[in-house]
């Protein structure tokens, strides 16, 4: 991994740790995973989507046409991917047809860390994007990494299926293309803006272990009416 990234993920520190290794990864990678907690990621995970890949595209646009040029290779393999058609047919494999792509469909946690990225789509610079989606990249093909010896002989066809997606070699290329190429837009960077890559980052991890909590915990309500929350 490259010097940037080993830099950012030396800044999180702990939580780098707590998102790859979380509970909820742990029991994709036993098989033990409760059908619940799978359903409740995928059901949130959908309404984030299109907000991950809209900051993609701000980014781009924030970038020189010189730096752009070398985002290139990343931009081509992204361009036709579409995730969130892969989710929804392991919705329907699970029989699970009850959800939404609407941005109003997230909860808590999912909205808290799509309004990070939008956020920092708008106020931040192009690489300070980049740095706020790297989590979420670079954590999946890590643990794509993690999951490749797994023996998935005894799990279940939807857990099989998720593994193996994350653990192709698609994977790893688009999030080598993606590194590859902020790490030579930012060898000049000050030190200053190289802290603030710094905090969109673990931000960023923080909100990734946000969502597998919900997860986990299969509830993220909103407060009803007359609730306090003081």
């Amino acid at each position: 991994m490259s010097r940037l990234v080993e830099r950012l993920k030396a800044h999180a520190g702990e939580s780098w740790t707590a998102y790859v290794r979380h509970p909820w990864l742990v029991g994709i990678h036993d098989g033990d995973l409760s059908m619940d907690r799978f359903r409740f990621f995928l059901v949130q995970d959908l309404p984030y989507l299109a907000d991950f890949s809209r900051v993609y595209f701000m980014g781009f646009a924030k970038l020189t046409p010189k730096d752009l040029r070398r985002f290139r290779p990343f931009l081509k393999l992204i361009a036709d991917y579409d995730e969130g058609n892969v989710e929804e047919r392991w919705l329907a494999e699970i029989g699970c047809n009850e959800y939404s792509t609407d941005r109003w469909a997230a909860l808590k946690a999912r909205e808290g860390y799509m309004n990070h990225l939008v956020r920092t789509a708008y106020e931040g610079t192009a690489f300070e994007i980049f740095a706020s989606t790297l989590p979420c990249c670079v954590g999946f093909a890590e643990i794509g990494d993690w999951l490749k010896d797994t023996d998935v002989a005894g799990h279940h066809a939807v857990y099989r299926k998720w593994i193996e997606h994350y653990r192709r070699p698609f994977q790893r290329a688009q999030v080598d293309a993606l590194v590859a190429a902020l790490e030579t837009c930012t060898e000049t960077l000050h030190e200053s803006d190289l802290e603030a890559l710094e905090r969109v980052f673990l931000r960023s991890v923080q909100h990734q272990i946000h969502v597998f909590d919900a997860a986990w915990r299969t509830s993220d309500p909103w407060p009803g009416p007359g609730t306090f929350a003081g």
